[in-house]
């Protein structure tokens, strides 16, 4: 059937899905169904990852089609797509995951334990491939900073503030606040704390 998707213009394929109306195109009924469902599968799978999830759910929109074939409708999806070269990295490693979790199960079924297990080991690293590339690079990019001594706070245009300047500015910045006197002293009483300032004792000579 993808076959004969793939003759219809994208433009034509485009209007189709905003008019719902295959008359009005000249498009078969079930050519009209089958692109109704490749549209709504690849909707669904940039939500759910997961090829199985993603039948399960296509299904619940088209209950008269079997898991198998709304397997097989996402699997077309993939592939026109793949001609827009619109599918990510990560699609194709959980498809491939996938697919080595199907030749899982089909060899569990015959018994073919050693081939199984090397099914599952291949689904398993296809998906931790696709976890890893779905971190966004820019959270792991490493991040220049500021090594030379030469550096100086002044060039980075910020001013340098004495102790009991910068004691005096919090002083009048608590000052101003909304809030009865306990609480005032409270965060007086914090500033001094990280500005490390104590009343002493002192005598006159």
């Amino acid at each position: 059937m993808i076959e004969h998707l793939k003759k219809l213009s994208p433009e034509v394929v485009e209007r189709f899905l905003e008019s719902r109306d295959p008359e009005l195109f000249n498009i078969p009924k079930k050519l009209a169904d089958y692109i109704l469902q490749l549209n709504d599968a690849a909707i669904l799978h940039k939500r759910y990852h997961s090829i199985s999830e993603c039948a399960k759910q296509l299904q619940q929109r088209y209950p008269e089609i079997s898991i198998h074939t709304c397997k097989s409708r996402i699997y077309d999806a993939i592939n026109y797509l793949n001609d827009e070269c619109s599918v990510t990295a990560e699609s194709w490693l959980l498809y491939y995951a996938d697919m080595f979790m199907k030749m899982f199960e089909v060899n569990l079924v015959a018994h073919n334990f050693r081939e199984a297990r090397t099914c599952l080991q291949r689904s398993c690293e296809y998906r931790i491939k696709a976890s890893a590339n779905a971190v966004d690079p820019e959270r792991i990019k490493f991040k220049h900073q500021i090594v030379s001594p030469d550096i100086e706070i002044e060039r980075m245009g910020i001013t340098k503030n004495g102790l009991l300047e910068s004691y005096r500015q919090a002083i009048s910045i608590i000052d101003s606040l909304d809030t009865n006197e306990l609480e005032k002293q409270r965060i007086l009483n914090e500033v001094e704390r990280e500005l490390n300032i104590s009343d002493i004792e002192h005598e006159e000579i």
